[in-house]
């Protein structure tokens, strides 16, 4: 289709998916017969291929259900076809140009279910694509020198409009480009302090655990055991009876 305009595409884009409440990155329905699927990946994962294949389904459930079409009936349904993209700016080296899940994800030439999806991963000056793909990678390096702050931030912008990188776009938005960078640093920094919260959390419960067991296997009391992990992990009398009580049945 090359006859296409502003009124004939519409964003179908899924905010809820059953799946740890995921959604996809963008989905895009033209004319009515065609939808557009387009993923972003920074870190590569073939699992993408089933994801997008659980959108696929949620898509078209929901196209039909909008559209009052009958599954059950004998007469055939007419649906938009689908297209699949990843868009991948990582670091890694990509060899492949298309993924499968015949090929890539069961390794089965006759798998009886399969998906084509497209890979762009190349820097190209020439493309608006490729220009994005340039614009993650100086951000990513950018991150590396200053961290999560705004002189990062600032840096992308300046360096992508100086090599004529997205620069129109940069030049328009330029404020709002950096509003949303900086929700992407906030996250980051979240999602990072998340992640180091429950490792501590994790070895202090290790540490527990193996003092509970410990004290069961040199013969001491439920009692003796309760005052000891209260008193080494600062526990209250009841939050380390429970916890005692718990590690000493499986034990």
């Amino acid at each position: 289709m090359t006859d296409i305009t502003e009124d004939d595409i519409k964003p179908v884009t899924l905010h809820s998916v059953v799946m740890n409440g995921q959604y996809n990155d963008l989905a895009l329905m033209v004319k009515g017969k065609l939808i557009i699927f387009a993923e972003a990946q920074s870190t590569w994962s073939i699992n993408i291929l089933m994801r997008i294949l659980l959108y696929l389904s949620s898509t078209y459930y929901d196209y039909i259900i909008e559209n009052g079409l009958n599954v059950y009936g004998s007469k055939k349904i007419n649906i938009p076809e689908p297209e699949f993209y990843v868009i991948y700016t990582g670091r890694r080296k990509i060899n492949k140009n298309i993924i499968s899940l015949r090929h890539d994800f069961w390794h089965n030439p006759n798998a009886k279910l399969d998906i084509l999806v497209r890979v762009i991963h190349s820097e190209n000056k020439n493309d608006i694509i490729g220009q994005y793909i340039i614009f993650a990678h100086v951000f990513d390096s950018q991150v590396k020198v200053h961290g999560y702050t705004p002189e990062a931030a600032e840096n992308t912008i300046k360096i992508c409009q100086n090599n004529e990188v997205l620069r129109e776009y940069l030049e328009t938005l330029k404020k709002e480009v950096i509003t949303i960078m900086m929700m992407l640093f906030d996250q980051a920094r979240a999602t990072e302090t998340y992640g180091k919260e429950r490792e501590k959390k994790g070895r202090i419960e290790g540490a527990m655990e193996n003092t509970v067991k410990m004290c069961r296997r040199f013969g001491a009391t439920l009692d003796e055991a309760i005052n000891m992990l209260a008193q080494d992990f600062g526990l209250t009398a009841e939050n380390a009876s429970q916890y005692v009580k718990r590690i000493w049945e499986k034990s």
